[in-house]
């Protein structure tokens, strides 16, 4: 939810990293102001600003791609918050169960996934996940957005349609989502408040099968939990003063 003056080249700005971070390619200042619907010489001024500040940088042809302060962010992040870290074993005890393993959290009412794991896949190649996609399609979103108070989904998240209201009623009320589709079904259960993440299964199962899926959903998101408060405590330490 923004203030009520927000700053717009902020928004504007975040908006082009976002889209380059995002992009399998490197972009134009023109294309990417068409993507955005803006002002073209705006787009070429924040896209040089975010240049000299190292997170953008400008090929021969002029068109832009992420630069080395991007990745040194993210690894600042991930350090930082320890979820990834924390996660990765819980996650792989999934693995067994021979569906797909995500974790994801919601951004401006879009999934991002984190960690999203299909059977055959490595670890390594199932981190991080460039598209987003809308929270109420996604049993991760159901999962999360239970949590809100149907007040708070409405203003943090107006993409998010009214009708989906009764259903996330239930979510909140039985801890843990499900989506049926037409190939495969999701289950979902968030980890809490604090991260604000939601690990999922999704494979072709039915929802009496699911039922048999939450354990282990459970076991692995309090182990997430558990491995998390670790890691915090040990950097806590580790950044006290000396005496």
């Amino acid at each position: 939810m923004f203030p009520r003056q927000p700053n717009q080249s902020v928004i504007d700005g975040l908006l082009v990293l976002q889209t380059l971070t995002a992009a399998a390619r490197p972009i134009g200042s023109r294309e990417l102001a068409r993507q955005l619907g803006l002002e073209p010489t705006r787009v070429n001024r924040l896209a040089k600003t975010l240049a000299g500040l190292g997170f953008l940088q400008q090929a021969a042809d002029r068109k832009y791609a992420v630069g080395p302060g991007v990745h040194v962010l993210a690894a600042q992040a991930l350090h930082a918050s320890g979820l990834l870290r924390a996660a990765l074993p819980a996650l792989e005890t999934l693995h067994p169960l021979g569906h797909t393993v995500s974790m994801g959290v919601i951004w401006r009412s879009q999934v991002c996934y984190l960690y999203h794991w299909h059977p055959g896949m490595s670890s390594a190649e199932a981190v991080g996940m460039s598209d987003l996609f809308p929270a109420a399609d996604s049993g991760i979103g159901h999962a999360l957005l239970a949590r809100l108070a149907e007040e708070e989904v409405r203003l943090q998240h107006p993409a998010v349609p009214a009708s989906l209201l009764p259903r996330l009623a239930e979510v909140k009320e039985r801890g843990w989502a499900f989506i049926p589709r037409r190939s495969e079904a999701v289950v979902a259960v968030a980890l809490g408040d604090v991260p604000p993440a939601a690990i999922a299964l999704a494979g072709p199962f039915s929802k009496t099968e699911a039922h048999r899926l939450i354990k282990p959903l459970r076991v692995a998101a309090a182990a997430i939990l558990d491995s998390l408060n670790a890691y915090q405590q040990t950097i806590q330490k580790k950044e006290l003063p000396c005496p």
